[in-house]
Formats: C-alpha cells, structure tokens, sequence
C-alpha cells in the first residue's frame, strides 16, 4: 500500500486556483509536502509526483503516478488543487468506481477544522467515464481530488493563507483512519504569521518562549513578516 499526492499544476501551468496572494502550484505543493512527511512519520509509504516547480503534461503526471505505484498492489492517489469561479468550501472528487467512504472520511475531517463541505462527488465525462484524467487514468487505485477551497473567496482566502497546515493535516488524519493506522498528532505547530503578530503573542498563545521559538525557526532577531512559517514545539528544553 502507498499513498501518492500528486500536487496539481506546476511549472508554466500555476493553476486556476490563483489570487494576488498565492499562486495555486505553490501552494498545492506546500500542502503536498507537509501531507508527505506527516505519513512518513505515521509509517505510511508515500511518495510526491513532484517535489519542485516543474511542469508535467496529463501523460508525465500519469507516468510519473504508474512508475510510482510499480510492485504496489494497493494505492491512494490523492490530487491537491485550489478551486476558483465563485463557490465557498472544500470539494472531494472521487472516482465514478469507487465507494464515497474515503472521500467522506476526509470530508468530515476536513469540516471538524471549521472549513465549510461544499461537495462530495464524482463527475462523468460525455462517453461516461471519470471527467478529471487524474481519476480516470490511474484505475486501480483509489484517486480523489481534494479541492481546499476557493481562491476568489475571501473568506476560503483567509483559510487557505493561514490555516492551509491545518487542512492538510485534517486530509492525513482521513487518510489514516480509513487506512486503520493508528493516528498520532505531529510534535509541533506549523504556524503561519497573520498581520499584527509578534513573537511575544505568538508565544503568549502557545505557552512558550520568545526565545524558543528563536531558536526553534533559527530567527536572529524578533522581525517576522505576514506568511512566515513558524515551527512551534512543545516548551521543553
């Protein structure tokens, strides 16, 4: 059994799930990255179909997903993406073949963070297979897409730049229960600085130092910007 997320876009393609703020294959692959060393860390196989900004064509990404999933009897594929066109909410796609249970699993967990659940679905294409290629193409193992939310939602916005960590750990702790292994929260906090913070409320709010979290991000002054990532560990010395 192996888990491959695929982040969606990159390269010349950014992905329609774009806004002044973020472009949607940066953000896609920071999402990817996190999921995959949260499940190595849960002792779950797992690979990345790309680990950089590089551009795949629908057949790359579909190769590069085969090559993966080589000698693997079992699989989950899941397609990390940024929805746009005026909705509100996180999107589960899942295959026209496959049981919603997944899907719903990751919903639910998705919902507990306080992100709204717009749908959870499959689409058929005019000749009635799955519409997206990255479901269609990957039979034989259970692909989903997990749209995080909306880019031109303001209020999807303000969840996705500061609360994106906390998405996609809700999406590893779906993919953990339906997979039965026993799920362990991560030893740190990933932050992302809002405006108006300081290291001191920072601190403040998570029961620690100012000069641990400097020591912890390797900060050499108290300067942070807005969408800074801060590692936040247990206050122990």
């Amino acid at each position: 059994m192996i888990v491959i997320i695929d982040p969606g876009h990159g390269g010349f393609d950014p992905g329609g799930g774009s806004n002044k703020y973020w472009k949607e294959k940066d953000l896609n692959l920071k999402i990817s990255k996190y999921m995959y060393n949260r499940f190595r860390e849960l002792g779950i196989k797992t690979a990345l179909t790309r680990y950089g900004d590089i551009t795949l064509t629908p057949n790359e990404r579909i190769n590069v997903v085969k090559s993966l999933a080589a000698g693997e009897p079992t699989g989950i594929l899941i397609s990390n993406h940024i929805n746009n066109g005026g909705g509100k909410g996180a999107e589960i796609i899942y295959s026209i073949f496959d049981q919603p249970t997944l899907g719903r699993l990751i919903a639910r967990e998705i919902e507990a963070t306080g992100q709204n659940i717009r749908n959870v679905y499959t689409r058929v294409n005019s000749v009635g297979q799955d519409y997206y290629f990255i479901i269609r193409e990957t039979r034989g193992f259970e692909s989903i897409i997990v749209e995080y939310g909306f880019a031109d939602n303001p209020i999807d916005t303000e969840i996705l730049l500061y609360q994106w960590p906390v998405l996609a750990e809700a999406v590893v702790r779906g993919v953990a229960n339906y997979l039965g292994v026993p799920y362990t929260p991560p030893s740190y906090t990933l932050y992302i600085v809002r405006p108006n913070d300081s290291l001191y409320k920072i601190a403040q709010a998570y029961n620690t130092t100012v000069a641990k979290l400097k020591i912890d991000n390797n900060l050499t002054s108290d300067t942070i910007y807005v969408g800074q990532e801060l590692y936040i560990y247990d206050r122990t010395f």
